[in-house]
């Protein structure tokens, strides 16, 4: 029942929300099969792959001093760094720690895609969720209230954050970074914007999730 309401409610959010992914449907997880090494040319280069590949290999391995440093100074790294963090949360059974970055990460990762006018980096964003949050994901639909409370807090949370890291990261994630020497955003002084509206459709699209699976919570569409 819960797996085909959050169908349901995907498909929605595609449409009408710009492909805000709330929770992964796929299966996979951190450690799927290694895939060609990625070289980016010219602009993309500029792009911080090396400090996210080792901090994400970092999280994964579970190394204190770099779970205890991405929490101290969240807004210093780059989306997939967050999804790390969350994952590895999750194996240690943090559960609402785990909830609550996920859910940041995948606002903060979105509001990047939509800055992007390389379309196919909304796919990117959307592997990322999937690779990382199964098991999250899970959890959180059995354990409605729960999520919701993470959920609230991210919103909250985000409202106020500064945000530190370089939005550009996600061309890393289209399939331009391929074939291409530069990247292509919207102005810079549209990206307020777009995060504001990114943020608003994401509280939506979850508080019509909640009334889906379980009746009307509460959540207030102003988070």
């Amino acid at each position: 029942m819960y797996y085909s309401l959050l169908a349901e409610q995907e498909r929605i959010m595609w449409q009408k929300a710009g492909g805000l992914l709330l929770v992964s449907l796929l299966a996979g997880c951190a450690q799927e099969a290694a895939s060609p090494v990625l070289q980016p040319q010219g602009e993309y280069r500029l792009l911080p792959l090396e400090t996210t590949r080792r901090q994400v290999d970092e999280l994964l391995q579970g190394k204190p001093e770099t779970v205890i440093a991405v929490q101290t100074k969240p807004n210093e790294v780059t989306p997939p760094v967050l999804f790390a963090l969350a994952y590895q949360l999750y194996q240690q059974q943090h559960y609402h720690d785990a909830m609550f970055w996920f859910y940041t990460a995948q606002l903060r990762a979105r509001s990047d895609a939509n800055k992007s006018l390389d379309p196919s980096v909304q796919q990117g964003v959307t592997k990322l969720s999937e690779q990382f949050g199964t098991g999250i994901s899970a959890y959180a639909l059995s354990h409605p209230a729960e999520m919701e409370r993470a959920m609230v807090q991210a919103l909250r949370w985000d409202k106020t954050a500064q945000r530190r890291y370089n939005p550009r990261w996600v061309a890393l994630h289209g399939s331009e970074v391929q074939t291409s020497r530069e990247y292509a955003f919207l102005p810079m002084e549209r990206w307020p914007q777009i995060d504001q509206l990114t943020h608003r459709e994401y509280a939506r699209g979850f508080a019509k999730l909640m009334v889906s699976l379980r009746g009307p919570s509460g959540f207030s569409l102003s988070d």
